[in-house]
């Protein structure tokens, strides 16, 4: 169910039975000149919208978090940066405010890399007063099952691009992309180096993202995130019990 959808009184009646909840995260940032500026809030939200359809009995859907922190593509066009530092503590206040209104689990669902290593001192945080906590960035936890379907995954690349096309086609256009491949080693930074590493602000073969190559991930994805759900539900009752 969407906590957004909810009355206070609803709220309430629900906490009797529901103590998890799901914080979508994101980033408004540059995904080459063929993707939406939103592609990383989109991706989350549409696992959301699926996701309620399974156990939104059981799971409070969360407002999402639109903004993150990406230092590698601050330097294009429409990136919007937080500090990591910002970023961190916005989140982990959302999710101590969540477990003061009587929820023990949260899944933190990322659509983001730059998000990472925040995100993983969040959950840190957040396990230390108490909750459970989930952490899934979906292109790393499922790479290999991905890699079966889209060949060229990356930033912008075959795998994201084909995902926004199945949530709406007006909102990617592959045939703007090609196939573009890292060039310089990824363990070097250095000032403005995402200019160099990303080029056109992308990686990976964006131009041959399908609608149904989309489809086949969200179908794949659904089935595996809601096994990491089922198990994060295990370690919470057992150790309640």
């Amino acid at each position: 169910m969407y906590m957004m959808d909810l009355t206070a009184s609803k709220f309430k009646e629900v906490k009797k039975s529901v103590d998890t909840v799901l914080l979508p995260i994101g980033m408004i940032e540059m995904h080459g000149p063929h993707c939406s500026l939103g592609t990383d809030v989109w991706i989350p939200r549409e696992f959301v919208r699926r996701l309620d359809q399974k156990v939104g009995d059981r799971v409070l859907m969360a407002p999402e978090v639109a903004y993150g922190h990406s230092w590698g593509l601050a330097p294009f066009e429409g990136t919007i940066d937080i500090s990591a530092e910002a970023f961190s503590q916005y989140v982990f206040e959302i999710g101590k405010e969540f477990h003061r209104n009587g929820f023990d689990q949260i899944v933190l669902f990322n659509g983001h890399g730059g998000n990472i290593p925040s995100l993983t001192t969040v959950a840190e945080k957040l396990a230390d007063i108490g909750m459970k906590v989930l952490t899934i960035n979906w292109w790393m936890d499922y790479r290999e099952q991905i890699l079966e379907i889209t060949k060229g995954p990356g930033h912008g690349g075959e795998d994201e691009t084909s995902l926004i096309l199945a949530i709406d086609e007006k909102l990617a256009d592959p045939n703007l992309a090609g196939d573009h491949q890292i060039k310089m080693n990824p363990k070097i930074k250095f000032e403005r180096s995402g200019m160099k590493f990303f080029e056109d602000g992308y990686l990976g073969n964006a131009g041959a993202a399908t609608v149904e190559k989309g489809e086949r991930l969200y179908e794949m994805m659904l089935e595996l995130v809601l096994t990491d759900i089922g198990d994060l539900w295990r370690v919470a009752y057992e150790s309640v019990n």
